[in-house]
């Protein structure tokens, strides 16, 4: 699927740069960069469905050593 992205000059300067400095496409670069962003969210949110798990689950425990 094709997908149009419009960066300002300055943005395009810096994803060229970045692209020279891996030796790869800014295209490649770009790909790499959204699926990074992706990946890292879809962890946070797994990481916080377990901190919320473990505070129902242990509500009691976390009570009384915050005393």
């Amino acid at each position: 699927m094709a997908f149009v992205v419009k960066l300002n000059p300055e943005d395009t300067e810096a994803l060229r740069e970045q692209a020279a400095r891996e030796h790869r496409s800014m295209h490649e670069v770009a790909v790499l960069a959204i699926k990074s962003r992706i990946n890292g969210d879809r962890r946070a949110a797994v990481l916080d469905g377990l901190f919320d798990q473990a505070a129902t689950e242990d509500a009691e425990l976390l009570d009384r050593l915050a005393q």
